[in-house]
Formats: C-alpha cells, structure tokens, sequence
C-alpha cells in the first residue's frame, strides 16, 4: 500500500515538470522576439567588405562596412573602413560621393596616420572631373588647391611626388585655358581683354610650356593698340628665353631684328612627329605580317 502511494506521488511529480516545461516553451512562443545578437566580429565584418570589393561588388562591401562601422564604433579598423567606402566610390567613378566620404574621414582623424591618403584621393577626385580646356575650369581649380595642400603639408608622404606631378598637369591645364581665352579675344580684336590673358599667363602659370606663345601674342596685341614699346619688350624676350620656339621668327621680324634660327636645336613641328610615328607603326605591322607569313612558322612536313 506504501509502495503504490509513492508510486502515484512520483507520477504526479512528473507530471507537474513537465506541464511546467511545457507552460515555458508556450510563454517563450508567444512572447516578443529578443533582438539578435550581432554575429560576426570587426575583422571579420573588414574580411567581407574586402572579399565584397575584390569580386567589383561595391554596394555588399559597403554594407559590411557601414554594419562594421555601426555594431563596433569604438574599433581601431573604423578609420580603414571609412578609407574603404571612399576609396570603393572612386574606383566606381563615383568621385562626388568619394570625396564626401574622404572629408568625413579628414574631419573625424585630423590626426590619422593615413590622412595624406584622405587628402590624395580628394584632390584626385577632382582630377579625375578636370573638362576640356574649352569648358569650365572649376574642378581644375579646385585640383590644384588640394594638391597644393597636399604636397605643402605632406611632403614626406608617399603620394606627395605624384602629388606634385598632377599638380603641375592641372596648373598647365589652367595656363592652356587662358592663352586659349586669350587667343579667342585676339582672334576678335578683342586686344585689351587678350592681353590680360596672355600677361596671366606669363605671371600665374611661368615654365609650363605655354611663355612663347603668351609672350608672342601679348606682343601682337600690344602693337595692334600701337603700344609698340611694351610690344618690342615682349618680343625681345621672346628672343632671348626662346630662341628655338615657332614663334621666335615671327617676332624678329615684326620689330626688325635679324635672327637666324639654329636648324637643330628647333623643335620638329607637332605635325612631324605624328607623320614619324604613323609612318613607324605601318612599318612596324608591315614587318610583323611578313613575319608571321615567313615559311620558318609553317609546321613541318612528314
């Protein structure tokens, strides 16, 4: 009789587990979900993004990073992701968002190791949307200033020396868009509008391949609005800096002087150069087909 009144107490126990279990897993059920646990660490989240990046596909890089960003802002691979979203909207093209993201990352490490590489990309960006010299100039200015910066507080930086070579190319895109101004107002009689151009030339942009041209043509102008003192000065120099340039005859002659013009230090006309090296590839594909047609690449008989 014991025995069968302990055997019904550990039934009834049992029971009462597991309606217990049971009212649990009911109530877990039906109540609200809990928020899930972000999965994945910093660096694996950076490992995506890069993978992401490699495969071209920029927007899942992004979203790596920016969840990266989000769930570990106090990680020291912050500032990289950031340099990675600007740098994955430049290789799109994408210069406008670059450069936002590149001055985000600028404001946010004043102090970064990597900050010569935030100022590089910015001023490449703007490079990279540099117009025809007949169109605006804006971004070319815009270039220069940011390379100026660049190569002025980063010099020993390893983007400083292209830094500086692209600063040159932009300042000699500025200094072509003026003399082409220029010569647009010469060209109309427009001389005193011209000679502001040619002389911007000479003062704002020297050594950048275009002083013969300003200098003959700031000459021109003056002796077109019969300011012939100014004029010779402009022509004697011209002599003298560039005895070899086009243009060097044209202004002996406009104030008298005799100049002969050595024959082997005067530069080929642009127009040779492009006959030579036309002439050269035809050349070189003729001797190429005759190559490939010799009978020593035909396979030999049995």
């Amino acid at each position: 009789m014991r025995s069968y009144l302990w055997r019904q107490l550990l039934v009834a126990g049992c029971l009462i587990l597991l309606l217990s279990v049971s009212g649990c897993a009911t109530l877990d059920l039906f109540s609200p979900k809990q928020a899930e646990t972000p999965v994945g660490s910093d660096r694996e989240l950076m490992s995506l993004a890069d993978t992401a990046f490699a495969l071209k596909k920029y927007d899942d890089g992004r979203k790596h990073l920016q969840r990266m960003i989000n769930q570990f802002p106090e990680s020291e691979l912050v500032p990289t992701a950031r340099l990675n979203v600007g740098r994955s909207y430049f290789d799109e093209k994408r210069y406008d968002e670059a450069r936002a993201e590149y001055q985000r990352f600028i404001e946010l490490f004043p102090q970064h190791e990597q900050l010569d590489e935030a100022q590089y990309y910015t001023a490449l960006s703007y490079f990279r949307q540099i117009e025809k010299v007949d169109r605006d100039q804006t971004m070319t200015r815009k270039a220069v200033k940011e390379f100026r910066t660049m190569v002025s507080e980063f010099r020993s930086s390893q983007f400083a020396s292209d830094a500086q070579a692209m600063l040159t190319e932009s300042q000699r895109q500025l200094a072509n868009r003026e003399l082409f101004v220029g010569k647009f107002y010469f060209h109309r009689e427009a001389y005193g509008a011209a000679i502001s151009r040619f002389e911007s030339v000479l003062k704002e942009y020297p050594g950048l391949e275009y002083d013969d041209q300003a200098l003959y043509y700031l000459g021109e102008s003056l002796w077109e609005l019969e300011q012939k003192e100014p004029a010779k000065a402009a022509f004697q120099r011209l002599i003298a800096e560039f005895p070899d340039s086009d243009m060097t005859p044209q202004a002996a002659k406009r104030i008298g002087v005799a100049f002969v013009q050595n024959p082997r230090s005067r530069k080929p006309p642009a127009s040779f150069l492009s006959t030579v090296s036309a002439t050269l590839s035809d050349t070189m594909s003729e001797l190429k087909s005759a190559i490939l047609d010799s009978s020593i690449w035909a396979p030999a008989l049995p």
